[in-house]
């Protein structure tokens, strides 16, 4: 165990200025979901100068790298993801994205270096690994349906065939060098909301010749607000939030359109479905009060992510003793979505955190045009899961 754990280090504290590189190079030429081609052939560059063989047959988005152990066991899947988002970077660095408009401001630039180096790892101690590793890197993470689905549905996990399967994921505000985990009920299952009311609109000083759309959306964002109190349980919070309301009218005229569009959470597939009726049931119910039509249309996102319990607090005890009882935390769930949901569906998985805030780097929130790291995490985040992938195979 200890030759191992030395092992793994060593090779990870000696690649970690590449690793470095790499991750600065990828944040510098970000690429928008189901774009990622420049970022891919230059994955499989990296693969390719370290003689890790690579299957590109899903697509010119898509890499799949191979690493064959050198003792029978299961295959196991690790998995980043490779795209970045619509934000104009503002951070002041050698590597500031130079495509105007697009950021890593996920992280994912971050996730794919790691997975690089965990295969740099492991492709150095093959002796230690039963099975393939497979390394997974994952387009369009950031945008319905995502990457992952799509690589399930063309046969990804009958192909080599993944048993269980690890992905990762930065967690800003939490110290580099620390790792969080949560067991079970992990990431919140996403709903997008569109809500139209229609009507006849007309001069707001004669309500006999007008319908009141305004009044409909305004009513309909009040009674919807206390849906998530009648919902949510301790280990089923929900959210129903509006983040656009739009009424185009005039100071004298009520519009004959008024929309609301916004988001739901949920980790339940009852409890998402009964919101689904009834946020359509009190939109007909705003509409009929105030003479207009709704329209309603609630598009399914990612499903709830919830992580393997037993393969979950396996990595807990392996986390600890490779790093230390400090250095493992339990995470809380969050209500944001994840497309890695979709492989937690099929065969057991575990979705982790892992701590980049430090040397004045890692506070700034997710999605953030000054979003940054902590470099050093790259070292900490390449070694663990090179020893899980070893570990949870034994």
């Amino acid at each position: 165990l200890m030759e191992i754990n030395n092992q793994i280090n060593k090779i990870a504290k000696d690649i970690y200025p590449e690793i470095v590189k790499i991750r600065r190079h990828i944040h510098k030429y970000p690429e928008l979901s189901f774009e990622e081609f420049e970022t891919t052939k230059y994955i499989k560059s990296k693969l390719k100068k370290y003689n890790i063989e690579y299957d590109e047959s899903f697509g010119d988005n898509v890499v799949i790298g191979i690493i064959k152990g050198e003792k029978k066991g299961e295959n196991i899947g690790l998995r980043a993801d490779t795209d970045a988002l619509k934000i104009h970077e503002k951070n002041k660095t050698g590597y500031t994205s130079v495509n105007k408009g697009i950021m890593h401001a996920c992280g994912h630039d971050v996730h794919t270096a790691s997975l690089i180096g965990t295969g740099i790892i492991l492709n150095s101690l093959k002796q230690y690994i039963k099975g393939k590793i497979i390394l997974i890197f994952q387009p369009a993470e950031e945008l319905d349906p995502g990457g992952a689905k799509i690589l399930i549905e063309k046969g990804l996990l009958k192909k080599y065939p993944i048993k269980k399967i690890l992905g990762q994921h930065v967690l800003p505000g939490l110290k580099t060098g620390m790792f969080g985990f949560t067991p079970g009920k992990s990431m919140a299952a996403t709903n997008e909301l569109y809500i139209k009311f229609t009507g006849k609109g007309g001069h707001a000083a004669i309500p006999t010749l007008r319908s009141d759309t305004v009044l409909a959306v305004s009513s309909f964002i009040n009674k919807t607000k206390d849906l998530p109190a009648k919902y949510s349980k301790k280990d089923t919070p929900v959210i129903v939030a509006f983040g656009k309301i739009m009424a185009d009218g005039a100071i004298n005229i009520v519009p004959s359109e008024s929309i609301a569009e916004g988001t739901m959470r949920t980790f339940d597939e009852n409890v998402r479905n009964n919101l689904k009726k009834e946020i359509t049931q009190i939109a007909n119910d705003c509409a009929e009060k105030y003479e207009c039509e709704a329209e309603i249309d609630i598009k399914d996102g990612y499903p709830y992510l919830s992580n393997d319990i037993a393969l979950t607090e396996n990595l807990i005890k392996f986390a600890k003793e490779f790093l230390s009882e400090k250095q493992v935390v339990l995470s809380d769930m969050r209500m944001t979505g994840e497309d890695f949901a979709y492989f937690a569906q099929k065969i057991p998985a575990s979705y982790y955190r892992m701590g980049i805030c430090g040397n004045n780097k890692g506070n700034v929130n997710l999605h953030s045009e000054y979003f940054d790291i902590d470099e050093k995490a790259l070292q900490y985040s390449t070694a663990l899961m090179a020893y899980f992938a070893i570990k949870i195979n034994e």
